[in-house]
């Protein structure tokens, strides 16, 4: 008799399990060339590109204006948290300006901010927005 008992609640358990990972969401897979528009706080417009790559929570690639100007990206990470995909990196730039990235996966888009530390200590901000070309 306590063998059995023992036996359902196994069988109970492992079925709960299973069936909360079917309903966990898959992590997003950021591979890839996303392009759109980076906006200052106090200026114009202007085209982003990047290349990325993604292994496990790992984010590799490069960062720029287009496909011609890019700089490689480093502490790259990707995070899901309650269905959310976030990504962080940093891009140095020739010049010495750190972009520090903060991304979020909003309908098959990045969007969010990157903050500009320049080497005299002036930092500046702008809105960016990247969907993959289609």
């Amino acid at each position: 008799m306590m063998f059995r008992k023992n036996l359902v609640c196994s069988v109970a358990l492992l079925f709960a399990v299973s069936t909360l990972s079917a309903f966990q969401a898959k992590p997003a897979d950021l591979t890839g060339t996303w392009t759109g528009t980076v906006a200052p706080e106090n200026g114009s417009p202007s085209t982003a590109h990047l290349a990325l790559t993604q292994k496990g929570e790992t984010l590799t690639g490069t960062a720029g204006p287009d496909a011609e100007r890019q700089v490689e990206i480093v502490n790259g990470k990707v995070t899901t948290v309650k269905n959310v995909t976030s990504a962080t990196f940093q891009a140095t730039q020739p010049n010495g300006a750190v972009m520090k990235f903060d991304l979020k996966l909003a309908e098959g888009r990045l969007k969010g901010t990157i903050l500009m530390e320049r080497t005299d200590g002036e930092k500046r901000s702008a809105a960016i927005d990247v969907g993959r070309p289609k």
